[in-house]
């Protein structure tokens, strides 16, 4: 077992509730954290405002983007080819909760206003394949950039009513990915990762992001596989701070400094879908 510093942390034995299996929850209450700089533009509103699809890189830039309620979203297609890219097919009272897709010559750029608060997930059709069993954009074979994926998030930042205050996530048998991608959470929430894999993984925090990207660090933990532990481990962690957190599994994607995203290796079960997650909370 991973034995990692955690600032205030209270752990105790506890039932799964739905599980039937005892494990060791551990909640944290986070101390101040300052993640590492995202690199600034020169134009402060298209920052806030503006993602780009640079030249012959097949990404949108940035790759998570937050925005007030009611921002109009500019795509502006600086690459030599047509970009076609739409929301995802998930959708719930926090997920895409409205739907968009574009065609953008080269040279051209669209927007969008965002009317509803919530994430969303939208991604290059040409370049990327969606992923039924998991949920998750894939890469197609062959592009620049695979396993690297061309998608983006963008939180439009607003009340969401029926969050839940606490809800689980787990790690199926045989399978390196979170079961869901996606969670969101009321502040003082908290969110239980549960591993019935065989082997073990890990959760952390992508670096180079500043709040309300991951506004401050949760630790990492090692969640014990079936093989170490019968019945697997479990954490919980409790977010009191607002934000939106995007994690990935230290064991089986490693990062990349100059995206600030997670890449999947080519060990991962998979593969090329990098095992990542993100979790959005909410003040009250």
């Amino acid at each position: 077992m991973l034995k990692i510093p955690l600032r205030l942390a209270i752990v105790s034995a506890v039932l799964l509730s739905g599980l039937g299996i005892g494990v060791t929850l551990g909640a944290v209450i986070y101390a101040a954290h300052t993640s590492h700089a995202v690199p600034a533009t020169p134009d402060k509103k298209a920052q806030l405002t503006t993602i780009t699809m640079p030249r012959a890189q097949d990404l949108f830039e940035p790759f998570i983007l937050p925005v007030p309620l009611h921002a109009t979203v500019t795509w502006k297609n600086d690459d030599t080819v047509t970009h076609i890219f739409t929301t995802t097919p998930d959708k719930n009272i926090f997920l895409n909760p409205q739907s968009f897709s574009f065609t953008v010559a080269a040279g051209k750029r669209v927007s969008f206003t965002f009317t509803h608060p919530g994430l969303y997930h939208y991604y290059e059709k040409t370049l990327c394949l969606w992923n039924t069993q998991f949920s998750r954009v894939a890469a197609k074979k062959g592009v620049p950039r695979y396993p690297l994926a061309m998608d983006g998030i963008i939180w439009v930042q607003g009340p969401i009513v029926g969050l839940p205050s606490a809800t689980l996530n787990h790690v199926s048998l045989n399978h390196d990915q979170f079961m869901f991608e996606f969670v969101a959470i009321s502040q003082y929430g908290s969110v239980t990762w549960h591993n019935f894999d065989s082997d073990p993984h890990f959760i952390g925090l992508a670096a180079g992001w500043t709040a309300p990207i991951n506004p401050t660090d949760i630790g990492l933990y090692r969640l014990a596989g079936t093989a170490d532990q019968p019945g697997g481990a479990s954490i919980t962690v409790i977010f009191n701070k607002p934000g939106l957190y995007y994690y990935y599994c230290r064991n089986h994607d490693h990062f990349d400094p100059l995206t600030y995203r997670a890449l999947v290796l080519s060990k991962a079960s998979e593969y090329p879908l990098p095992m990542e997650g993100f979790v959005l909370v909410l003040g009250n």
